[in-house]
């Protein structure tokens, strides 16, 4: 291999790994967004009724959608 094509293959896998360690951190942030909006509309909206766990479902959307995640 000359010069040109290992640091091509260098350059490949460094972005790789870029890209691979952007998306872990970016699912850990989405975890932790989850975790927080479960708890919040939990304790929001406690109990098992059906009207309850309606408002709690729409709570925690809002929540996700306001840290700009999907719900």
């Amino acid at each position: 291999m000359n010069y040109v094509n290992k640091l091509s293959i260098a350059i490949l896998i460094g972005l790789s790994l870029g890209v691979f360690a952007s998306l872990a951190t970016a699912k850990g942030t989405r975890d932790q967004a989850m975790s927080g909006c479960m708890a919040k509309a939990q304790a929001a909206y406690p109990g098992d009724m059906e009207a309850v766990q309606k408002s709690r479902t729409a709570a925690y959307k809002a929540c996700m959608k306001s840290a700009g995640f999907k719900p």
